[in-house]
């Protein structure tokens, strides 16, 4: 199944892209060795900060590794300190490791916290967070606005929306190349009880529609696709699923520009996909960090929808 997107990094005006998602993790080192073992290229350890009203930087109480993908990335984050974002993590690692951030992106983060507001949803206020990097001409500082709703108004995980300040520090030459041949972040699919009331929810907050599909429903963005479907269903297309908990972050897909490649490396980091054809290659939470991992074709743009249809099996 293919489904037009727009390829490029940044939205802009009103678009919203799936930005990245990101695993809770009680370690980041050994969370970052198993990245690389599925041939994800790992930043080294980043410590985060957020920018209070003096500008002064307070450690946000989290540290994060990314695999950064020409579209869109991977985050593993751990708590580093106490602070109420480092509880939330911990308290959602208490309920599975696994995927628990979901990022959208929108060029607006004003207007959109009205909008949001005005949609019902609890805000927390607007967090400027920022993180010291070394650059050939000195100490620079990459900059995010990020809006995250009240830790029990989205029971599916962190859910968030940001803006990149400084791309030009984040995507930077060489970043994306991967040795699997990751090439971009396309969907996500979220196991619920109740996905009609789940698809409305996140309907309304990334303002756009949800489609019913059969027994499951999918919510389009400009960039990427987020899908909300019953324990059930996702198991008649998953060999063995078994939610650790609900709601539960099902997994990813990520799109290979090599599929053979990717094969290749799995087989070399003697991970055995639990489902694989011509267009994609499964593998299970317990090589994927707690999540299933659905690399595919480029020909396939939301490769959730087209497993769950029954376009690929």
């Amino acid at each position: 199944m293919t489904v037009e997107w727009i390829d490029r990094q940044m939205p802009k005006g009103e678009e919203v892209f799936l930005d990245h998602v990101g695993y809770f993790a009680s370690d980041l080192h050994e969370a970052g060795n198993r990245l690389a073992r599925l041939g994800f290229q790992t930043s080294s350890v980043n410590v985060q900060y957020n920018s209070d009203a003096a500008g002064e930087l307070v450690p946000s109480g989290t540290s994060n590794r990314l695999a950064k993908l020409r579209r869109g990335f991977i985050e593993i984050l751990a708590a580093t300190s106490e602070t109420p974002l480092a509880g939330q993590l911990r308290r959602g690692l208490a309920r599975y490791e696994g995927l628990h951030v979901i990022a959208l992106t929108n060029p607006d983060m004003e207007r959109q916290r009205t909008r949001l507001l005005d949609a019902g949803f609890a805000m927390q206020p607007l967090v400027n967070l920022r993180r010291r990097i070394s650059a050939p001409d000195g100490g620079r500082q990459m900059a995010y606005s990020i809006l995250r709703t009240e830790s029990d108004v989205m029971p599916e995980g962190r859910v968030q929306m940001l803006t990149t300040h400084t791309p030009e520090l984040f995507w930077t030459p060489g970043v994306s190349v991967h040795d699997n041949r990751a090439d971009g972040l396309t969907d996500l699919l979220i196991c619920v009880d109740d996905p009609l009331e789940a698809a409305d929810r996140f309907s309304r907050f990334t303002n756009r529609d949800a489609a019913a599909t059969g027994d499951f429903y999918s919510i389009a963005l400009d960039r990427g696709r987020i899908l909300v479907a019953r324990a059930e269903r996702v198991a008649a297309v998953l060999p063995g699923f078994e939610p650790p908990d609900m709601p539960y972050v099902v997994g990813q897909g990520i799109r290979s520009v090599d599929l053979e490649t990717t094969e290749r490396v799995l087989r070399r980091g003697e991970i055995r996909p639990i489902m694989s054809n011509n267009d994609i290659v499964c593998v299970g939470p317990a090589d994927a960090l707690g999540a299933y991992l659905l690399f595919h074709t480029e020909r396939m743009t939301h490769p959730w929808s087209s497993l769950m249809l029954g376009a690929v099996c």
